[in-house]
């Protein structure tokens, strides 16, 4: 474990913010990571209001009516809690301005004002930090002026529920007592996680639990007490599942390619888009895990990682992510569509795939490109006070507009969802017109279960998202990560290296391999064979061919160098057609004395 982690670990564990009381939590198998609601240190000058109706700004440290006074107290207080472990700060709110006291090189040091959108204030807190911490800072206070200008927005406070507050690092809203409570996890922190929830309990009488528990957002817990909730196991448990699907389905591709018997059959070619929509999306999720996530959580400089840099490819990476995970479930629809026009008119199969392929590739582009220019448009930055504040990637969300994808997504399983059951319907339609025959009932199960993995109806198990503080939440994480992750394995397996047609392709192709591997030598041997008999049958022909000296007329004769006579010779008594000859046959009178041709 790192020196800073460690340090890291004591600072959560001993001084957010109240140090003193909470020496117990120190123990290394019980981390709490703490924000409390009441200050024990230096605080006054907050206007303490009765009314749950007035208009105002809550923070950890008080009530104020203004949200001047809520701003200032609360830039010195993320000053402090972000800091502590460098600089051992307190707070004085003394005054009408909150200042900040720290030790430095083992003097006392003041800063008197850490209003950060005043550029001499912000100036004099940054030159003490370096340029990260200097950003994690001003996002710290960014992020509270949001969180007043929501209370500001919210309706009126309701009589015994836990009110609206800043807590010096997260935002919570009004809630009914009795509650626990979830909002993302500060990406200004090192290690912070934007998967992971903080969490904050509202007791049963109305009054918020002390501890705001930020200990699931930080993945080396796990290293702690040996204890795996980190989210580096969940990384690397969806990345292997990736790659496994990635081994499954290209190949199951390449097989339909590469027989024109099934590549030419529509209902192949639906299968090929659904694997090609199912691969690019695993590779998509891999990367962003790796380059993101994994990045963000291992990096101890915040504004360094991939994620707080937000550079145009890591927009880009997000939009690729949504854009093909909305095409596994299209085609997911187009493949429940092209099944049961199959099995409802079967004599009338699709002649054209055009629509199928708008739908399938096209109809995501629509809904994550206008998620993408709306992103882009009101929420991808703005500026405060010349400080550009950014919007991570587009990893939180924005007034809800993330349902402009998540609702087409629901659409398509509850779409294929009534097409299995009505693929289910004509099943047991066609049984009770066969009552006798055995093995209809079986079929019409298995059939549902093949079906299953192929409509994404598996993916209704994983919709809601169950927090990882709640009993049981890591492992439906886990579960999630497997059943989203390994889809691609069951439809390769399924419908490519179960599938009779593929199975009977690739029997031929490994049977014509062995044919011609192993008579292409045989052949060789025939041919070789007969050559040789060929040849050792006109060797003897030659030594008893007796050539009568008047046919041998040296007059008429022009000796070639090689003294060799080409002749022809009669078959008829072998079986062969009478009057064919074999030309080409040379006798050799190399060995006889000239005076024989005289």
């Amino acid at each position: 474990m790192s020196s800073l982690f460690v340090e890291f670990r004591d600072f959560f564990f001993t001084a957010v913010p109240s140090f003193a009381q909470h020496d117990l939590i120190k123990k290394w198998c019980n981390p709490k990571l703490i924000v409390e609601n009441k200050v024990t240190t230096l605080i006054s000058g907050q206007d303490n209001l009765s009314s749950n109706h007035a208009v105002f700004c809550r923070s950890q440290a008080g009530t104020y009516r203004t949200v001047q006074k809520f701003q200032l107290t609360s830039y010195a207080w993320c000053f402090h809690f972000i800091f502590y472990i460098k600089y051992r700060s307190i707070v004085n709110a003394t005054g009408s301005t909150p200042s900040v006291l720290f030790i430095q090189d083992g003097r006392i040091r003041i800063i008197p004002s850490l209003d950060y959108t005043n550029r001499s204030a912000r100036g004099n807190v940054c030159s003490y930090l370096s340029q990260d911490e200097c950003h994690q800072w001003t996002s710290c206070c960014s992020a509270a002026d949001d969180c007043c200008q929501r209370q500001f927005a919210l309706p009126p406070e309701v009589n015994d529920t836990c009110g609206r507050i800043w807590d010096g690092w997260s935002c919570w809203d009004d809630v009914a007592p009795g509650t626990k409570n979830y909002v993302p996890c500060p990406l200004f922190m090192p290690f912070f996680s934007q998967s992971r929830s903080a969490v904050k309990t509202c007791k049963e009488d109305g009054q918020w639990v002390e501890r705001t528990d930020y200990s699931h957002c930080v993945d080396k817990q796990a290293s702690i007490c040996f204890y795996e909730k980190g989210i580096e196991t969940s990384l690397f448990l969806g990345l292997g599942f990736s790659i496994t699907s990635i081994l499954f389905l290209v190949p199951a591709v390449c097989i339909f390619i590469r027989y024109r018997t099934l590549s030419r059959q529509n209902r192949v070619r639906v299968h090929i888009n659904f694997f090609m929509a199912l691969i690019v999306q695993e590779v998509v999720s891999g990367l962003w895990d790796i380059l993101i996530t994994y990045d963000k959580i291992k990096s101890s400089e915040v504004f360094q990682t991939a994620l707080m840099k937000n550079g145009p490819w890591c927009k880009l990476l997000s939009f690729l992510k949504i854009y093909f995970k909305g095409c596994t479930y299209t085609w997911m629809l187009c493949e429940g569509v092209f099944l049961h026009r199959l099995m409802s008119n079967a004599f009338s199969p699709p002649q054209s795939l055009h629509l199928i392929y708008f739908i399938g590739w096209g109809i995501p582009l629509v809904f994550s490109g206008t998620y993408a220019i709306i992103r882009k448009t009101l929420s991808d930055e703005r500026q405060v006070s010349n400080i550009k504040l950014i919007t991570k990637c587009w990893t939180f969300s924005y007034k809800a507009t993330e349902w402009i994808f998540d609702a087409p997504n629901l659409m398509c399983l509850v779409a294929n969802l009534i097409i299995l059951g009505n693929i289910l319907r004509i099943l047991l339609t066609q049984m009770q017109s066969h009552p006798n025959e055995p093995g209809n009932f079986r079929r019409a199960v298995k059939a549902t279960f093949i079906l299953i993995p192929l409509f994404g109806i598996q993916l209704f198990v994983t919709l809601y998202r169950v927090p990882i503080s709640v009993e049981g939440g890591l492992e439906y994480e886990r579960f999630t990560i497997i059943v989203d992750h390994s889809q691609g394995v069951f439809v390769a397996i399924v419908f490519c290296y179960m599938n009779g047609e593929v199975i009977s392709n690739i029997k031929k192709s490994w049977r014509r391999r062995l044919s011609n591997r192993y008579f292409r030598f045989p052949r060789r041997m025939t041919i070789s064979t007969n050559q040789t008999m060929s040849s050792q049958a006109d060797c003897d022909v030659a030594e008893n061919d007796v050539v009568p000296v008047n046919f041998l007329n040296t007059s008429n004769i022009k000796r070639p160098d090689s003294r060799e006579v080409e002749l022809t010779e009669s078959i008829g008594s072998n079986g062969n057609p009478a009057g064919t000859t074999r030309e080409g046959r040379k006798v050799s009178f190399a060995n006889y004395p000239p005076s024989h041709l005289t």
